[in-house]
């Protein structure tokens, strides 16, 4: 459903709520929230605060979700924090509210990240930077990262495969999907076995989720699809995002040479095998299906 609050209404309550939370009546904008493009399926605000804390005095990013959100902004929330305190450049999350009655819908208030989107380096730079970089993400500490989603509240079936698996057969077997469910019973029954070291997955690791400067990665954004799982899943997944979807969004880039080069760096530092990588990619053909139905139907996608 879609948020029904005006602009002036979503800065004036914003403000209210911060002005509560930092127990400040003094608490003014110093750049009121301007929309900022990229949000799929939730509408993003940059705006900056006069008279807060150090940490929140710099510029923030509200993440504002559809109605009945509440699930995802606490799940997102836990994870980038997670990832963060493990060293990880994804945004620390400083507030999140699942009061709809606030501005609409659920929302996360985090820092921006600095940079802009890697899409305009040259390829060769851009393969190896984004290898690296989901490299760097497949090394971090699985068990840190489960032990703060658990003291989160956040349940194991929420960031399982399995657990993905079960949204894709539920959302599947819903009328008109008919045609997707042979191939999906495929993918359910020929799911390989989980290998001995698992991994935190990004689940959506593409170029314009990652923010560079200065020659490096200066943050990785949208981690609605996160997962812990197999690294072949998070590869798998994006060699789909980067050679059936991203062409349709940027014309001005060989994604097939790309791609090449991303798995010769990633597979020279950690191999994975090609078998596993395959099989991932079917299912996130099927995950692309799935959201262009359901776009075109609703408008708006409720993930798991």
């Amino acid at each position: 459903m879609k948020n029904t609050q005006s602009p002036t209404d979503v800065n004036k309550n914003l403000l209210s709520y911060l002005c509560s939370e930092l127990d400040n009546q003094e608490l003014a904008y110093a750049l009121l929230p301007m929309p900022v493009t990229g949000g799929f399926d939730t509408s993003i605000f940059r705006f900056q605060l006069k008279g807060a804390p150090n940490e929140l005095s710099r510029p923030l990013i509200l993440r504002l979700f559809k109605k009945s959100s509440q699930n995802r902004a606490i799940f997102e929330s836990a994870v980038q924090s997670a990832v963060a305190d493990a060293g990880y450049p994804a945004p620390r999350v400083f507030f999140t509210c699942t009061d709809e009655s606030v501005l609409g819908g659920s929302f996360m208030i985090m820092e921006l990240m600095p940079g802009q989107t890697m899409i305009n380096m040259p390829i060769k730079n851009l393969s190896e930077m984004l290898a690296r970089a989901h490299l760097h993400l497949h090394s971090i500490e699985v068990d840190s990262i489960r032990n703060s989603l658990e003291v989160a509240g956040i349940r194991q079936d929420k960031y399982s495969v399995e657990g993905r698996l079960g949204w894709l057969v539920e959302e599947i077997e819903a009328p008109g999907c008919e045609w997707l469910q042979p191939g999906l019973k495929w993918i359910v029954e020929n799911r390989p076995d989980d290998p001995d070291r698992l991994v935190v997955c990004h689940g959506d690791f593409h170029p314009f989720n990652i923010l560079t400067q200065d020659g490096e990665v200066s943050g990785v954004l949208d981690w609605s699809n996160f997962l812990i799982s197999d690294p072949a899943y998070d590869i798998g997944i994006t060699n789909v995002l980067v050679t059936v979807a991203a062409p349709s969004l940027f014309t001005g880039l060989d994604w097939v040479d790309l791609i090449n080069r991303y798995h010769d760096y990633y597979q020279r530092e950690c191999s994975v095998e090609f078998e596993r990588i395959e099989y991932y990619e079917d299912l996130g053909v099927y995950g692309l299906y799935l959201r262009g139905l359901k776009v075109m139907r609703h408008g708006v996608i409720q993930r798991p």
